[in-house]
């Protein structure tokens, strides 16, 4: 299932969607000359629009609609820290798998929220491929490295919808119905909506806010960068997850349940 997901998301999003734009020109410009350049140009013309960092800072900051947290509500009995992919086979760290980049960034922000306020903290996230689940690294890192004790480990979950669904069971049978929520900025909306469909009262406390860039108000905006196709792929997936969301709560509640169980 995993595997197909990634798969599909290749497909949907930057710079894939683009290049299968530009094959499928190829493949009937020979036949049908006026649609396959119109295929070409325009795979080509929105990928090089969405390797703008002008661009691509302009949409992440509409995507990253809820703000930064001002202060941790007083009512609020616990933090909870979303995974975001792993780095695999560390040299340094002596071959073992250890937290991404991404993960990094939100460990560290939950870190800096415990020491205003020492909730407690879960950490969720499996192992989609495989090896230690993403939640035993997080937990690790937030120990040794932050010093920041964990108490709740979510390690089955391989999307964000099954990282909502398996914390609020376990947050629910600890009691705790009002979560300060980590993660990205531009994940927050999609994630917040997941947890509170739980029936979690959420405190977003997004981090890592890409719309703040200034190098897309320099003469660098208007260049191609990797991390501007890199970021536009991040905010398209979400914008495609919203949509499925907004798509299954309006199917009947058979089919909803035949797509969510297969």
């Amino acid at each position: 299932m995993v595997v197909w997901h990634g798969v599909i998301n290749a497909f949907v999003t930057p710079p894939g969607v683009f290049l299968a734009l530009m094959a499928g020109g190829f493949l009937t410009v020979w036949r049908w000359r006026m649609i396959g350049w119109i295929l070409i140009g325009g795979g080509w013309m929105l990928l090089t629009v969405a390797s703008l960092p002008v661009a691509t800072s302009a949409w992440a900051r509409r995507a990253e609609s809820i703000p930064a947290l001002r202060h941790i509500p007083g009512r609020a009995q616990a933090i909870v820290v979303l995974a975001a992919g792993r780095y695999r086979h560390a040299p340094e760290y002596g071959g073992r798998d250890t937290v991404g980049t991404n993960t990094l960034v939100r460990l560290r922000y939950a870190a800096y929220l415990y020491r205003q306020r020492p909730l407690p903290i879960l950490v969720s996230g499996g192992a989609p491929f495989g090896g230690t689940a993403d939640a035993l690294l997080m937990r690790h890192v937030l120990i040794h490295t932050f010093h920041v004790p964990v108490r709740f480990v979510e390690s089955k979950s391989r999307t964000t919808a099954q990282n909502a669904r398996l914390s609020a069971r376990i947050l629910r049978h600890a009691g705790i119905r009002r979560i300060v929520l980590v993660t990205q900025a531009w994940h927050m909306p999609r994630a917040a909506a997941l947890f509170c469909a739980q029936g979690l009262t959420v405190t977003p406390a997004p981090t890592d806010f890409a719309g703040t860039s200034r190098r897309g108000a320099t003469v660098l905006g208007a260049l191609p960068s990797a991390h501007a196709l890199a970021l536009s792929s991040l905010i398209v997936h979400e914008e495609i997850g919203t949509m499925w969301m907004r798509l299954r709560g309006a199917l009947p509640r058979w089919l909803a349940a035949a797509i969510n169980n297969p």
